[in-house]
């Protein structure tokens, strides 16, 4: 068993569950969707409700606002008091904003994005975190992920990005955010800093190390082969990393994505960022970073009954499998 440094959160390593780390290479996804009827294409219903400002479109990338939004945008409804139901069930209203972020070739994989067109993404996605940032009604917290696969959640195979802005801090960002301030009280440094320095030096899960950004397999990883991404200097918001920075990490992420897809032949998977909440100022506790999680096996009733999650591959044959099979 193994303890989450930054969550506290409690796994349970049995790769006795599994042969090995080559059991989970995929038969490859396969596309079955036409540019004919495609939604996001250009030209499509969804393009022309595209938003029109000069920072919301490039020639990579266009923004819509999601016709079934999670959360909505209104500006008379900028109060965001809990109130009760009947004095007993707590309730607030869903207000903020859900964006999706569309590439124009509707041809592209996301781990076969060039280095221009997953620039693009990253600058699109902090443009967009600014812009909910500044609004009259900010929310409390933004989320950019990635859904690549159906079994991912990807309904549309089109890619595209989408950002959740909400006036709720989500329930694991609460978690790492006071995880990390109570490891800070105590060793009076930044967790992530400290679980960046010993990655590097022990080097059993790193993947990729970089001049701004490391990559590495999670010690306490809740999925086979799930992944975090770091800044090597401390920052608090992805929103505040600079064009210098989102360079460094399209190429970080155009070289681990690359790894999954040729080793794991294509996995469905999840990305999000996590970057400090809305609420707090610039932080020395947390520190802003990527996770991705390949979506290779599927939940039990223990994993959901107890949110103990089991995972059936070590996070260190997962990474030694990545650095070295079929590169």
């Amino acid at each position: 068993m193994r303890q989450n440094i930054i969550t506290g959160d409690w796994v349970v390593i049995a790769p006795e569950r599994a042969k090995r780390p080559s059991d989970f290479i995929t038969s490859g996804m396969v596309r079955r969707d036409h540019k004919d009827n495609c939604a996001f294409c250009v030209g499509s219903a969804a393009w022309h409700t595209r938003l029109r400002g000069v920072k919301d479109e490039t020639d990579h990338i266009y923004v819509i606002p999601n016709k079934y939004p999670a959360f909505v945008q209104a500006a008379d409804r900028c109060e965001r008091r809990s109130f009760p139901e009947e004095t007993f069930f707590t309730s607030k209203p869903a207000v903020g904003g859900h964006d999706v972020l569309i590439i124009k070739d509707h041809d592209l994989l996301l781990p076969q994005f060039s280095q221009i067109v997953m620039l693009q993404t990253l600058v699109m996605l902090q443009r967009r975190y600014q812009w909910y940032a500044e609004s009259a009604c900010a929310p409390e917290y933004m989320m950019g992920i990635y859904n690549h696969g159906h079994e991912a959640g990807a309904s549309i195979w089109h890619p595209h990005a989408q950002l959740f802005a909400s006036a709720i801090i989500p329930n694991l960002i609460m978690k790492e955010k006071q995880g990390a301030e109570r490891y800070y009280e105590s060793n009076g440094v930044c967790v992530f800093c400290d679980l960046l320095k010993h990655e590097r030096s022990t080097k059993v899960r790193l993947q990729v190390e970089s001049q701004r950004f490391t990559s590495f397999t999670f010690y306490a990883a809740r999925f086979p082969f799930e992944l975090m991404i770091l800044p090597n200097n401390h920052q608090s918001r992805f929103e505040d990393a600079s064009l210098t920075d989102l360079v460094n990490l399209a190429t970080v992420l155009r070289e681990v994505l690359g790894r999954l897809y040729r080793v794991l032949n294509n996995p469905p998977l999840n990305i999000f960022i996590h970057s400090l909440p809305n609420t707090s100022s610039e932080s020395d506790y947390y520190h802003w970073h990527i996770e991705i999680a390949p979506r290779l096996t599927t939940y039990g009733g223990f994993e959901m009954g107890g949110s103990t999650i089991i995972d059936v591959v070590s996070p260190e044959n997962a990474a030694k499998f990545l650095r070295e099979e079929h590169i």
